[in-house]
């Protein structure tokens, strides 16, 4: 090990100029991409979507649903369900049963965990779908399964009872170092 970069000295560090920031050029809103490639806009039912084209994978559409709730919202007494919920939206909802919904996606060429997953976090739960959409029809069916995660999520006690040990065995993975120091960052 040598001894640290002097001020002045052989460090690119040192030779950067100091940028001077108003209040003003903090507040301003960041661009999503270059101006005209990304469109986005909110439906009336108040959700923001984000359209942009992209070469690879060829003739497939990577799409998320982002839903701004996670684990921070929750009590002590509710802590998990957030988790539990995204498990259960592939498990189940008002239109798909016992994993039709996950079956219906790897008929269509999206593979369970490479092209179709979920996680839950401190402040957000995010379903993630890569499918193809060289067929008529597949990306308005991938739209109905976001539609399904969003507002039709079937909770039965046999459900849950299911999943529990998956969340359970995330859960003990996620005790290791990082996730205790995440852990203890995210207490209230």
């Amino acid at each position: 090990m040598g001894a640290p970069p002097v001020p002045g000295g052989g460090s690119d560090f040192y030779r950067l100029k100091p940028l001077k920031l108003s209040e003003k050029d903090l507040l301003k809103t960041i661009p999503l991409g270059p101006e005209g490639l990304i469109k986005h806009g909110v439906l009336s039912n108040g959700l923001t979507y984000y359209v942009r084209p992209n070469k690879k994978p060829l003739q497939r559409a990577a799409m998320a649903l982002v839903v701004r709730v996670g684990s921070v919202a929750e009590t002590e007494e509710e802590r998990g369900v957030a988790h539990i919920c995204e498990h259960l939206a592939f498990n189940g909802t008002e239109n798909y049963s016992n994993h039709d919904l996950v079956k219906f996606l790897e008929s269509i060429g999206a593979e369970f965990g490479a092209c179709q997953n979920a996680y839950t976090s401190a402040d957000e739960t995010v379903y993630e779908l890569l499918v193809p959409i060289d067929k008529p029809g597949l990306l308005e069916q991938a739209c109905t399964v976001f539609a399904e995660f969003a507002t039709r999520v079937r909770i039965a006690p046999e459900d849950v009872e299911r999943e529990r040990g998956a969340v359970i065995e995330e859960w003990r993975q996620g005790r290791d170092a990082r996730g205790r120091a995440a852990e203890a960052h995210w207490k209230l």
